[in-house]
């Protein structure tokens, strides 16, 4: 995988639009004005009064970023301060957990509120969003929202990169924004603001932003202080940042070859990217401010994975639904809503109903998988609901408390108590018989819904068709 480019420049609040903007965001620029002017549909299905009252959406999406390594979800390291006051003013969801640990399918699960298992085994082994499947900003259009986004991920794209062969992301957005490609949180938030400021004020605005700060390679932008990864980093792949070196014992079948003091090195390296996008999420949410959008803006900041440092025997991500992979953070600023946190499970699924609903836009004619969480009683799912997560051959269904992960090649289960073991290294499924078949009943009532009969055989070969064509790609070793 190559090395993220890193620019120097700094973006502070107050900087505002520059005059140095990429030729990609005056592009962006004049698309949307574009739209402003000449493109706007002419009959959208709800009254003026309706657009005029509905919010603004922010959906910031951080790849690669696990909850337990933020101070909210109770890390000990000073990671996120800003994260941290921001979650303080908000809705945060203790228990959220991905639906799967991969970008390709997470992200498509999280903007279609479908299960990610329904995107493998696609024509051509595509990875963006069929065109069957409303997606969340396209359904936003309909409703008279304008819609754009900026993303540095090379494989959330509209358009077709090395990593994703055919695109498959745009449907939906007016303006998409791939100028950021690979680049830090500075280049993502300088043009996201180049779109803000260039649009109409007369509509209410969605913006998915999907920053890559802290995926591999580990390695903050120049200028930003390293505060925990203080060792000397005399090897090349540490200087890096990049796992790729460890992930090659690991999956080459060697991993009593992989050099513990790298592994910290490059996790201490990890917490130092969570801290400098921290830096600049604060800075966004400044100039969101500073524009004063706060009081009509609904924010959401939310992952489509976490990352794994051989906790489990794995490295990186797209392996596993252990909670080091699975466990991301979700939290929503609605104005005028008082801050909780909430302790039930709950699925990244959920947020494009949740996001519609605040909209005053019914889920319904949609077929959404994911539920309103903020609708009554209890956000419409009992505590004891669980969540469900699939990664490769690995399938999870997962409550406040407890986690039967299945492996489908194997047939085999295991169960975990969160409460007492978060680092699900003790199976207590002969202790607890009876949580167990609960979990193991609504779990297998999940993949026959989704997966249908005969998911193991269907379903682990669909799987292994995605990992060889990312393998192909270069994104996983």
């Amino acid at each position: 995988m190559p090395p993220a480019e890193r620019p120097t420049e700094l973006f502070g609040a107050g900087s505002g639009r520059r005059s140095s903007l990429r030729t990609g965001a005056t592009l962006a620029v004049t698309l949307l004005l574009a739209v402003g002017n000449g493109c706007r549909r002419s009959t959208p299905p709800q009254s003026q009064a309706a657009v005029a009252a509905a919010p603004n959406i922010l959906l910031v999406l951080v790849d690669t970023l696990r909850a337990d390594r933020l101070g909210t979800y109770g890390y000990g390291r000073p990671t996120s301060p800003e994260i941290d006051r921001f979650a303080a003013q908000s809705t945060l969801f203790e228990s959220a957990r991905s639906q799967a640990s991969c970008t390709f399918p997470s992200a498509n699960s999280l903007l279609t509120s479908r299960y990610a298992t329904r995107f493998l085994g696609q024509a051509d082994r595509a990875l963006g969003i069929p065109l069957e499947m409303p997606v969340l900003p396209e359904i936003l259009g309909r409703h008279g929202y304008s819609t754009a986004a900026v993303s540095a991920s090379a494989i959330v794209r509209s358009n077709p990169s090395r990593y994703n062969r055919h695109g498959g992301f745009g449907r939906g957005f007016e303006v998409f924004e791939e100028s950021c490609t690979w680049k830090s949180a500075r280049c993502v938030n300088r043009q996201a603001l180049a779109i803000l400021d260039s649009r109409r004020l007369d509509r209410p605005f969605f913006l998915y932003l999907h920053f890559l700060d802290p995926h591999a390679p580990y390695r903050p932008p120049a200028g930003d202080a390293l505060r925990f990864a203080t060792a000397p980093r005399t090897k090349r792949h540490l200087r890096r940042g990049d796992p790729n070196e460890l992930a090659k014992h690991v999956y080459g079948g060697h991993p009593e070859r992989v050099d513990r003091d790298d592994l910290r090195v490059l996790s201490d390296l990890y917490d130092d990217e969570i801290r400098s996008f921290d830096g600049q999420f604060a800075a966004l949410l400044d100039e969101i401010e500073r524009r004063k959008l706060t009081g009509t803006t609904v924010v959401v900041l939310a992952a489509d994975h976490g990352e794994a440092f051989l906790e489990h025997g794995d490295i990186k991500h797209c392996r596993s639904v252990f909670d080091v992979e699975a466990r991301v953070p979700l939290v929503i600023r609605v104005p005028g809503r008082a801050p909780q946190r909430i302790a039930r499970a709950v699925e990244n699924i959920s947020l494009a109903p949740t996001l519609l609903a605040l909209a005053g836009i019914s889920a319904e004619p949609y077929g959404l998988e994911g539920v309103d969480l903020f609708a009554e009683p209890a956000a419409s799912r009992p505590a004891s609901s669980p969540a469900f997560s699939a990664q490769g051959r690995w399938r999870a269904a997962t409550t406040e408390r407890h986690k039967l992960i299945y492996d489908l090649l194997h047939g085999t289960y295991a169960l975990y108590d969160l409460v007492a073991d978060p680092g699900e290294t003790v199976d207590v499924a002969s202790r607890e018989p009876e949580v167990f078949r609960t979990l193991r009943a609504h779990l297998l009532r999940w993949i026959e819904r989704v997966e249908g009969p005969g998911a193991a055989t269907r379903s682990l070969a669909a799987a292994s068709e995605a990992e060889r064509e990312l393998k192909s790609l270069g994104y996983l070793e």
